[in-house]
C-alpha cells in the first residue's frame, strides 16, 4: 500500500505517467454475428488496475470542484451523484404535463450525437479545464495522459503495433464521464448563452434537459426551438460534434390535434438539408406523454 501512495505522490507532482498506465488494449466484438465491416463491431479497452486508483483520486478532486462551484448546469443529469435517467425523464414528464394545464404548447428536439464520446476535441476540452479553474497539475495529468496514451488491438490473441488516437475521451477511463460532461457543458453554454428561448418555469428558463450527450432541448414555439436548433448545430460544428439527422427526433406537446412541427436541421439528403416530422418518440427508453400527431419524414 505504501508503495502504491509514493507512486501516485510521485506521478501528481511530476505529472509523469509509468509507461503501462499510459496503455490500452482495445477488443472488438462483432455486433451481429456475420460482421464484416468496421461499422458492425464495437470495442471494449482494457486499462491496468493501478492507473484507475490515480485516475479515481483526480476523478473526485475534480467532480468535487465542479459540483462546489455550479459548473454543471441543473439541466445534467448524465454521470451526477443521486441524478439518473428517471430524474431526467420526470422532470420531462412533469413539465409536459403544467404545460398543458396551463394550455402551451412545448416543442422538443431530441437531439442524437454521433460516436459523442470518440468526437472530443482536447485542445477545447483543456480549455474548458482552464476557464473552470482546475489546479494546473491536474490539467498536466490529463494532458499527458491523453497525449501519451498507445492503443493496441488484441484479436484473436494476437496484438497490432501500438498506435495513437487524436481525439475523444479514453473508453473505461473513470475521469472520461466527467470529462464528456464539462466538454458538453462548454458547447451547450456557449450555444444558449445569448438566447432567450425555452419554457418558463416558475421564473426560470429552461432550455434543455440533458442526460450526458441524450439532449431535449426545448421551446416554447417552433420559430424558438429552429432558431435554438441552428445555434446548436453551428456550435457543435465547432466543437468537431456531428449531430445524426436520422436519430434525432422532433416533437410537439401540444392539446391541438392534426398539428405539424417542421424543424429544419442539417442533414444528407440531396440539397443538403433534411426535415423532421415523426409520429412519436421517447426519452432516454421511456415514452412522452400527451403528444400531437404529426406528419412524417
Amino acid at each position: 500500500m505504501s508503495e502504491m501512495v509514493k507512486l501516485c505522490q510521485d506521478i501528481y507532482n511530476t505529472g509523469i505517467w509509468p509507461e503501462d498506465f499510459l496503455q490500452t488494449i482495445m477488443i472488438p466484438l462483432k455486433k451481429k454475428a456475420n460482421a464484416t465491416v468496421c461499422e458492425e463491431y464495437r470495442t471494449i479497452s482494457l486499462l491496468t488496475h493501478a492507473s484507475k486508483i490515480m485516475i479515481k483520486i483526480m476523478t473526485r478532486r475534480i467532480q468535487a470542484k465542479v459540483e462546489a462551484d455550479h459548473q454543471l448546469g441543473e439541466d445534467q443529469f448524465g454521470f451526477r451523484k443521486n441524478r439518473g435517467t428517471r430524474d431526467a425523464i420526470g422532470a420531462l414528464r412533469i413539465l409536459a404535463e403544467r404545460s398543458l394545464e396551463h394550455d402551451q404548447e412545448v416543442y422538443v428536439c431530441f437531439v442524437d450525437y454521433e460516436k459523442a464520446f470518440d468526437r472530443v476535441d482536447w485542445k477545447k476540452l483543456m480549455q474548458a479545464l482552464i476557464r473552470l479553474g482546475i489546479d494546473w497539475k491536474d490539467r498536466r495529468l490529463i494532458r499527458n495522459l491523453y497525449m501519451g496514451q498507445k492503443i493496441r488491438i488484441r484479436i484473436e490473441g494476437e496484438y497490432s503495433e501500438p498506435g495513437e488516437i487524436g481525439r475523444g475521451v479514453r473508453q473505461g477511463c473513470p475521469l472520461s464521464p466527467l470529462l464528456f460532461n464539462i466538454y458538453i457543458e462548454e458547447l451547450i453554454r456557449e450555444a444558449l448563452e445569448n438566447l432567450e428561448v425555452g419554457i418558463k418555469v416558475g421564473g426560470t428558463l429552461v432550455k434543455a434537459l440533458r442526460f450526458a450527450d441524450d439532449q431535449a432541448m426545448l421551446a416554447g414555439t417552433q420559430e424558438g426551438l429552429q432558431q435554438m436548433m441552428e445555434h446548436l448545430e453551428r456550435t457543435s460544428k465547432e466543437y468537431g460534434m456531428k449531430i445524426n439527422s436520422k436519430k434525432t427526433k422532433v416533437i410537439k406537446i401540444s392539446r391541438k390535434e392534426k398539428t405539424t412541427i417542421r424543424i429544419i436541421i442539417n442533414g444528407e439528403d440531396r440539397s443538403g438539408r433534411r426535415v423532421l416530422l415523426l409520429r412519436e418518440c421517447g426519452y432516454n427508453g421511456c415514452k412522452v406523454p400527451c403528444i400531437a400527431k404529426s406528419g412524417e419524414e
